[in-house]
């Protein structure tokens, strides 16, 4: 790959925006290679957890890549805007569990990817925002709809409408961010959570995931009635009897 790196570890990987030069900006293709990634390297790979980062120490993404915007006329910018849609909508839906540690500039169309994976940790050196208003543009990918789910819908008009960024202490405060770290310990950190997820039965929470993602668009009633389907899901599963039993026995269940 040429704009992405990625390196495995068990089921765990990591996955970095490799454009340090250029603070990691988005191009078509970044989104046409992480596009083929998502769908083709978790299963071969045997990953269950992805950890997206960016390359450097400055910036995790900074945004769109405004050299390769001015190029596009309309028919081309809508497109660049649909493939970055469908990548944040496939990592928003992926069968795994998806962190973003944030170790710089998130902004923009940095901050929407961030916004597409499960939660986010953040160096301290953080600074996240949507600064497209600044530039005469609205955020495309879909991270003022992600940011009002995130914050409220006020936070995410005060963010949207004045281009602010917000530092790591304050992202937390409002709930953008899970954790706020040292800068070198954000790696580890995610890696942690990781293993602490792979303890787990993994349909279990690929079902707890799709629950959440799609009861938090429906009316309470139907979301609880998707979660009790999903729960009888889980019991008749292999996962789900060598939990029950292992619980029964005072033991370590031992998930496929």
């Amino acid at each position: 790959m040429k704009f992405l790196k990625f390196e495995k570890r068990g089921q765990v990987g990591i996955l970095s925006v490799h454009r340090p030069d250029a603070l990691n900006a988005l191009t078509s293709g970044v989104f046409k290679e992480m596009y083929q990634f998502l769908n083709e390297t978790p299963q071969a790979e045997d990953i269950r957890v992805l950890i997206l980062t960016g390359a450097g120490e400055k910036a995790f993404v900074a945004g769109a890549d405004i050299k390769e915007m001015s190029l596009l006329n309309t028919a081309q910018m809508y497109q660049y805007l649909d493939l970055g849609q469908k990548v944040m909508n496939l990592l928003e839906r992926i069968d795994l569990v998806t962190i973003a540690a944030v170790n710089g500039f998130a902004l923009g169309g940095g901050l929407e990817l961030a916004l597409a994976c499960d939660f986010i940790y953040a160096s301290t050196k953080a600074r996240l925002g949507l600064p497209e208003v600044t530039l005469g543009l609205v955020p495309g990918f879909g991270g003022m709809q992600r940011l009002a789910r995130a914050v409220g819908t006020r936070k995410a008009k005060e963010m949207a409408f004045t281009g602010a960024f917000v530092k790591a202490d304050e992202a937390q405060a409002i709930r953008l961010v899970n954790k706020v770290v040292e800068p070198d310990q954000l790696i580890d950190e995610s890696l942690k959570t990781a293993a602490k997820i792979l303890e787990n039965g993994f349909f279990a929470v690929g079902n707890a995931k799709r629950s959440i993602n799609c009861g938090s668009d429906l009316p309470l009633i139907e979301a609880v009635e998707l979660g009790k389907q999903m729960c009888t899901v889980c019991q008749n599963t292999q996962d789900g009897k060598e939990g029950i039993e292992a619980f029964m026995e005072k033991r370590k269940p031992n998930f496929s």
